[in-house]
């Protein structure tokens, strides 16, 4: 058996990064919105977060690169069917290109990456939403399937 030396090297100019520098939030635990090119998604515990609902009202706001879901009635005519038809309450991913792609324009993002953050429970006018800032969103390459 070949023994070899592991290299030495100077720890000049190392310096230590800050333990609190990082953070992780489960996605267990969080509710979560992803921003395709010509979709959106969100996690279950979203769904939980509105008491799995079964339609929501999307608002953007454009300069604070926000989104607010509402739970609302399907009678609602800007309602949006978030829940998947199934026994157990699971998210689905919603085709909508025209709104997600004006909002990668919008927001100077990058077409062929995918964006991803957490949101957190707020209330206003009596009615608890989920708000979902994306101005610094977790972000990778979208890779399509061959």
């Amino acid at each position: 058996m070949r023994s070899e030396r592991i290299p030495e090297i100077s720890l000049e100019g190392f310096q230590v990064v800050s333990g609190e520098m990082f953070t992780y939030v489960p996605r267990t635990t969080a509710p979560t919105c992803t921003i395709w090119y010509n979709s959106i998604s969100f996690g279950k515990r979203s769904l939980a977060a509105l008491n799995n609902c079964d339609h929501v009202l999307i608002k953007v706001h454009p300069q604070k690169k926000s989104l607010l879901v509402c739970p609302i009635t399907e009678k609602d005519k800007d309602s949006v069917r978030w829940k998947a038809n199934s026994r157990e309450p699971n998210s689905r991913k919603i085709e909508c290109k025209q709104f997600t792609s004006d909002l990668f324009k919008t927001w100077d993002w990058k077409s062929d990456h995918v964006y991803r953050t957490t949101g957190k429970i707020v209330s206003a006018d009596n009615m608890i939403m989920l708000l979902f800032d994306f101005k610094k969103p977790e972000s990778w390459k979208f890779r399509s399937k061959p």
